[in-house]
């Protein structure tokens, strides 16, 4: 018999539930640097379009990622403390029309290593295991998203070096790696990512069946590969127009006007879902009506359309 769990004192549960209860979640904007480096496009193009509902993070998740911007407090000390100037915490990244978005955790002067060479500075706090394998392997294959958001960071400053610095949260070993900037890979990233946002269909994803390991626990794992219903907002709305030449702009084809944060969350009885995001097939359109009919994959007839109730997304009959 397994042994009953001794239950969590009240003391931490109120804690961790004040955390919770002071976590804002937002949506973002655009594609973040931090995840720029995914290796699957579609899972960036679910995000992007806000496919998915929001993440769950629960107080002990949120109590972990404020120990790590204490650690980024403690890193730059360390650097100061040798003669290293640092500055320029959380400059804003805005490439792509404002699409990538993202800060920087600094910029630095007085490495040891080149101590006239300016330096972005990205800090990393990890685990032990995780902490080994990139002194092993380095940033590059143990932690790409890391070195692609090392990548973006130098491109948006002009920069030609990173100081790439991490703490090991179980017994503080330290790991600096310098990234030498990549122009090929920063170019093809950005393409890619003007491509992601400006499609309006998913790219062909890396999972290729629903138990695939690579995308178990992805946040986009329901939509993608269980047919479950996206979000209602203007971004999963085929009306929906990203801006080119601004800053992270986005209008409505159907309403001829820009759209502001909260009204793309909110959407309108107008919303119809890009088909690309419907798990089924489209057999008829009513333009007149604005109605866009599918066979789902469970053999159901569904209407997406302005009439229907938004929070069912349209109606459905048996096929």
């Amino acid at each position: 018999m397994a042994p009953i769990p001794k239950p969590t004192a009240s003391t931490v549960g109120a804690i961790y539930r004040a955390y919770e209860a002071a976590n804002k979640h937002y949506d973002s904007l655009g594609i973040s640097v931090g995840e720029i480096g995914t290796e699957c496009d579609r899972a960036l193009w679910y995000g992007f379009r806000w496919a998915s509902k929001p993440e769950e993070i629960d107080g002990r998740k949120l109590s972990i990622f404020r120990t790590g911007d204490r650690w980024e407090e403690v890193m730059v000390a360390d650097l100061e403390r040798i003669g290293v100037e640092v500055w320029g915490q959380q400059d804003r990244i805005r490439l792509v029309h404002g699409f990538v978005r993202g800060k920087c955790d600094g910029k630095a002067l007085g490495i040891p290593e080149a101590p006239k060479t300016e330096h972005l500075c990205e800090f990393k706090s990890s685990n032990d295991k995780g902490f080994k394998l990139i002194v092993k392997d380095g940033c590059r294959k143990a932690k790409p998203l890391h070195f692609a958001q090392c990548q973006i960071g130098m491109h948006m400053f002009g920069l030609t070096r990173c100081l790439y610095y991490v703490t090991n949260k179980n017994d503080d070993s330290r790991y600096v790696e310098r990234l030498e900037y990549d122009v090929e890979f920063c170019l093809r990233q950005l393409a890619r990512a003007e491509r992601i946002v400006f499609s309006d269909e998913p790219p062909t994803g890396i999972c290729t069946k629903p138990d695939d390991f690579r995308g178990m626990f992805c946040k986009h794992h329901a939509v993608c590969q269980e047919g479950a219903q996206p979000r209602v907002t203007c971004r999963s709305c085929l009306h929906v127009q990203p801006e080119r030449g601004g800053d992270c702009h986005i209008s409505c084809a159907r309403w001829s006007k820009p759209l502001s944060v909260d009204e793309q969350k909110a959407a309108c009885p107008a919303h119809l879902f890009l088909p690309g995001l419907v798990d089924g097939e489209q057999i008829d359109v009513d333009e007149e009506n604005e109605v866009i009919t599918y066979r789902m994959r469970n053999g159901t007839i569904w209407t997406d359309g302005a009439a229907n109730d938004n929070t069912q997304g349209g109606s459905t009959k048996a096929a």
